[in-house]
């Protein structure tokens, strides 16, 4: 065997390893932690739009920090499964599509955080701000609700795979890529003579 059928033998072997690489370790799905939700009712309105509204001083410690978490990045947060919180429901598409079809809409809305009055030391909420037009004074009505929405801040809880972008997907478009350029020059050279 000479030295170009070697190589390309090599190659050939290496575009089959790479092919493979993606089926035997395939990308972990992960918990989403999302605040871009609207929270912009009552608390009595909320709950009977089947959102569960939890005082932030009520969730746990680690409820806590993937909150202040989320907020600190821009109102998204990905962590590995099995590192949520208890009281979130990280349900998947799946779940989601079937708590749709049994008319539980209750599993999938947002939980609503009840923030402490005072703001505590939490970034700012993740919701709109709603008020007057420039140059116009507020209703009361209007300042409530405003009040309201900046305390109660929805976040939505999901499990799905990372973003096209993130590293683990990156690696395996990488892996396919060189296997493909690997079989492509392999095969050139155990077919040219």
């Amino acid at each position: 065997m000479n030295r170009r059928n070697t190589i390309g033998t090599a190659l050939v072997v290496l575009a089959v390893v790479l092919f493979t690489v993606p089926a035997v370790f395939p990308v972990q799905a992960m918990l989403v932690h999302d605040t871009g939700s609207y929270a912009t009712g009552s608390p009595e309105e909320l709950r009977d739009e089947g959102h569960e509204i939890i005082a932030y001083e009520n969730l746990s410690e680690r409820g806590q920090e993937l909150y202040r978490t989320t907020l600190e990045h821009d109102g998204e947060y990905r962590v590995p499964v099995g590192e949520g919180a208890p009281e979130f429901s990280y349900l998947n598409q799946t779940e989601r599509r079937q708590a749709y079809e049994n008319d539980n809409l209750t599993a999938v809305q947002p939980v609503v955080i009840e923030r402490p009055e005072d703001g505590g030391d939490l970034p700012p909420a993740d919701e709109p701000e709603f008020g007057p037009p420039p140059g116009e004074d507020a209703s009361e009505e209007a300042q409530q609700r405003a009040e309201t929405v900046q305390r109660y801040d929805a976040m939505r809880t999901e499990t799905s795979e990372p973003p096209l972008g993130a590293t683990p997907q990156l690696l395996r478009l990488a892996s396919v890529l060189l296997a493909v350029l690997s079989m492509g020059v392999g095969g050139y050279l155990l077919s040219s003579k």
